[in-house]
């Protein structure tokens, strides 16, 4: 039977250090039933990835991201489904040729212009919902009022005493090449490609942008890379 080392609390710490997430995903987790039956990854199937340590060591274990958890999660050497233990130590993974790296929480690399980097953090949200005067829902000030989930040896007994609401959430990010980062907003944008906020500007009058899509902010980074053409004298 598989074992998950789930680190939920850790997970909600971490949340208040981004702003300006898009939710894409929001369901309630019903009383009773069990947790595991929630769980899905980010790819279809476990596969071999390349993980890079920092003190140069190397591992190529079959690994999926678990959305349910936003963790790494790798298959074990007795079949156990496992998440690392000291994510900080890990440099960078590479994992059906998307980048991943890990600064207290994980984030993925989406694509690549010139010297800067579209990236993505995927955070869950996790409140336990009450049921008050008049039978309406509220929602619990912590996930410590109903559960704190540890190393389990059967996942079937993960069964939910409460109701919970459940939010998976995104943002994004411009990364530079020296790692900093900063939210992908229309200021940023103009902040870090300001050699060309004319262009820019036009760009963003004629291309409706929502700075919480994916494809929207990969268009405009791709825009922002390419270099301005020059004019030939006559």
């Amino acid at each position: 039977m598989k074992k998950y080392f789930l680190f939920i609390l850790a997970i909600l710490a971490l949340q208040s250090l981004y702003l300006k997430a898009q939710v894409f995903e929001r369901k309630t987790l019903k009383a009773g039933q069990n947790w595991y039956e929630f769980v899905y990854y980010l790819f279809p199937a476990f596969t071999d990835g390349i993980v890079k340590i920092k003190n140069g060591g190397q591992a190529t274990p079959k690994m999926n991201f678990n959305m349910m958890l936003c963790q790494m999660q790798f298959i074990g050497p007795h079949g156990d489904t496992l998440s690392f233990t000291n994510p900080e130590e890990i440099d960078s993974i590479r994992l059906n040729s998307k980048s991943f790296f890990y600064r207290k929480i994980y984030f993925e690399i989406l694509s690549g212009f010139g010297s800067v980097s579209l990236v993505v953090s995927r955070t869950v949200n996790y409140n336990p919902v009450k049921i008050g005067a008049m039978g309406f829902r509220t929602q619990g000030a912590s996930i410590d009022s109903y559960a704190t989930l540890t190393e389990q040896n059967d996942t079937k007994q993960l069964i939910l005493n409460v109701d919970v609401d459940m939010a998976l959430e995104s943002t994004y990010f411009l990364m530079q090449k020296n790692g900093e980062m900063a939210i992908a907003n229309k200021s940023n944008f103009l902040k870090l490609f300001g050699e060309n906020k004319p262009g820019i500007e036009g760009y963003l009058r004629t291309n409706k942008i929502n700075f919480n899509k994916e494809s929207d902010l990969m268009g405009l980074l791709e825009f922002c890379a390419k270099p301005e053409p020059t004019s030939s004298g006559s």
